[in-house]
């Protein structure tokens, strides 16, 4: 069940670009559960775990990065296209030597936006 309109998701999305442009940036990373929950619906109790939503200026739709075990939540609260929802391998959690920020910076790599303005949540509690 989406949390809301797709109406709702668009404005949302929208408002953020905005403020994206005024603080002169190309791409947000955000890690607060409320941000991520307003931003695409998601409301799973994952936080345990690293997880954020990726807002690039280019992009019609964030996408969402977390366990792949909870990715089925963000399919079923979100209205991200699947190509947006991307799980990190299991095996890194709670791994000794790599971590899943690793495969986020990996995405970002992918995606072509290794030279973008980046902004991030240095202040949301589960930042890691």
């Amino acid at each position: 069940m989406k949390s809301f309109e797709q109406s709702e998701y668009t404005r949302r999305v929208a408002q953020t670009k905005q403020r994206m442009e005024r603080a002169g940036f190309d791409l947000i990373i955000c890690q607060d559960p409320a941000n991520m929950a307003w931003l695409t619906g998601y409301d799973g109790w994952s936080f345990y775990v690293p997880q954020a939503v990726l807002v690039h200026q280019d992009e019609d739709d964030p996408i969402w990065f977390g366990r792949a075990q909870d990715a089925k939540a963000a399919h079923y609260t979100t209205a991200l296209p699947d190509s947006n929802i991307v799980g990190f391998s299991e095996f890194l959690v709670h791994h000794r030597v790599q971590h899943p920020v690793d495969e986020l910076a990996d995405l970002v790599k992918e995606r072509g936006w290794g030279q973008a303005k980046i902004g991030v949540e240095l202040d949301a509690h589960y930042y890691t």
